[in-house]
């Protein structure tokens, strides 16, 4: 439920645990077609979901999925087309969420091609994530399935156009370009030349030809593109000062890889703010958290006659990116991204279809991969096909075994944080199929359990503990007063609860019920 491309992951864990691996690989294939990609570089929205969350640790799905994609290949099979329809399809863009479009649009039948403009695909899975998270031939793996299901890429080919593209044969176009351009600071001296953007930076050091950054570097935000410009800079021998203007708890940056960053001798400095760049160094000023703002985080507020230097030699800028989109006639949200019907992905040029960052701004790789799918639909739709696309197997019914309460999550080995420094090779290691079964062994099944939540609404008190101690989100709050004068707990999302008992047993009022259905 929490996955946004809605990868069936009790499903597969349960095939992996059983040691079916190419039967796992294709569950997911049945949602996405990068399937190594998420098994190393997912944001795992999954996991900070999972109910095994609340007893020990979440399952490590993420790295079940690599294990599955690893070692299920021969097992898994060739993509099953659809016979040739003869209608044709171009996709704008070879990062995620095209590559996502074109590989279901080609399994309906269609003719898709795919135009990237550099010289290899991949956008920004091989241009923007460092290869000790994502290495090539990951990359390189993913897109031979996508070519065995039809697509044709075509690499130098840089689209001016959408429009074009209609007019030259293409009956249908998707618009994939993600959102490549750096965000600025809005300061004083960030036009220097040892200000760089931390996209272009990541870029250059995968294409083997990264900057001279010295020996001081600065890195200013608190997204995964600081996190990887941070570690990236450690490894090209720099000392490095990460600065973001708010707690180390409202990052977006995924926590592992945070904290892998300071063990890797990243300094982290939270609650700073750059104020201007001058001749080696970066003017900060410290933070304090005031009230929420839109997006729900606390907004950062400067601490006066508190502003301090930090030296550095280079600056790398890593606070967001914008979209730039190959098309004059279609129309663009306030933010520069493309306006499209939230249902369809239609821009509003009949025929154009765009998704990923270039509509969302910068998001995760499995967001992408779910507009992509979600384009396909609409775009096979579009050229008089139904719509579709990989309907899902029957789900296996049968539960099987489950790991006892208290079995820990299985630790990721990872190399020494010193020896990580020294190159750009992978951190961690993946499981062994014996240790992947095992893991795997510890999913609850929820998919397949129901649980019936009642509280007895006149003995409630509103203490609230049931809902501190549930992770899932199962209780809210009455919006009548009971006779005692109190707001009694309701269970608004008992479909979540997977009988943990974690509320009954703090409830001081005796209150609530669980019982699991037959």
């Amino acid at each position: 439920m929490a996955c946004p491309a809605a990868v069936d992951v009790p499903r597969y864990l349960r095939l992996i645990r059983d040691g079916n691996f190419g039967a796992a690989l294709a569950v997911v294939r049945e949602r996405i077609p990068l399937a190594l990609v998420c098994g190393y570089v997912c944001a795992r929205p999954c996991e900070a979901n999972c109910g095994r969350g609340q007893w020990e640790e979440a399952v490590a799905i993420r790295a079940l999925k690599l294990v599955a994609a690893q070692r299920g290949e021969e097992e898994a099979g060739a993509p099953v087309r659809r016979p040739a329809t003869g209608r044709r399809a171009a996709v704008i863009g070879s990062g995620p969420a095209g590559l996502g479009c074109a590989y279901y649009l080609a399994l309906q039948g269609h003719e898709v091609v795919v135009f990237e403009a550099r010289d290899r695909i991949g956008g920004m899975l091989r241009f923007g994530i460092p290869e000790f998270r994502l290495p090539d031939d990951a990359v390189d793996a993913d897109l031979r399935e996508i070519e065995r299901a039809g697509v044709v890429f075509r690499t130098n080919s840089r689209v001016e156009s959408a429009e074009g593209l209609l007019g030259s044969g293409h009956e249908a176009v998707f618009i994939a370009t993600g959102a490549w351009r750096g965000v600025r600071l809005g300061i004083a001296g960030e036009e220097q030349q040892d200000v760089i953007d931390g996209l272009s930076f990541l870029d250059a050091v995968r294409c083997g030809t990264p900057p001279p950054i010295g020996k001081r570097v600065v890195v200013v935000g608190g997204g995964n593109t600081a996190i990887d410009a941070a570690r990236s800079a450690r490894r090209l021998g720099a000392d490095v000062v990460q600065i973001y203007r708010r707690g180390r708890d409202e990052m977006p940056a995924v926590r592992d890889e945070v904290e892998e960053a300071i063990e890797e001798g990243v300094r982290l400095e939270t609650l700073v703010a750059p104020v201007r760049v001058e001749a080696g160094a970066v003017i900060g000023v410290r933070m304090s958290l005031g009230e929420p703002d839109e997006s729900g985080r606390r907004r950062p507020v400067p601490v006066a006659g508190s502003e301090f230097r930090i030296a550095a030699d280079t600056v790398i800028v890593a606070i967001g990116q914008e979209v730039v989109v190959p098309s004059a006639g279609v129309a663009l949200g306030a933010n520069g991204a493309v306006s499209v019907d939230p249902t369809s992905l239609a821009t509003s040029l009949p025929g154009v279809f765009a998704g990923g960052d270039a509509v969302t701004g910068p998001a995760s790789i499995i967001a992408a991969l779910a507009q992509g799918r979600q384009a396909a639909v609409a775009i096979d739709r579009f050229l008089g096909g139904d719509g579709v696309i990989g309907a899902t197997r029957s789900p296996d019914e049968s539960r099987g075994a489950c790991s006892v309460r208290g079995t820990p999550r299985s630790a990721a080995v990872l190399r020494a944080a010193a020896e990580r420094v020294d190159d750009f090779a992978m951190v961690d290691f993946p499981f062994d199929g014996g240790a992947a079964m095992r893991e795997a062994e510890r999913c609850l099944s929820c998919d397949l359990r129901a649980f019936e939540v009642s509280i007895n609404a006149a003995a409630c008190k509103d203490c609230g503990y049931c809902g501190e101690v549930c992770g899932l989100g199962v209780f809210g709050r009455s919006e009548e007063f009971n006779a005692s004068g109190y707001r009694p707990a309701v269970a608004t999302r008992g479909d979540r609860c997977i009988g943990c008992l974690r509320c009954l047993q703090v409830c001081p009022d005796f209150a609530i019920a669980i019982r699991e259905h037959a």
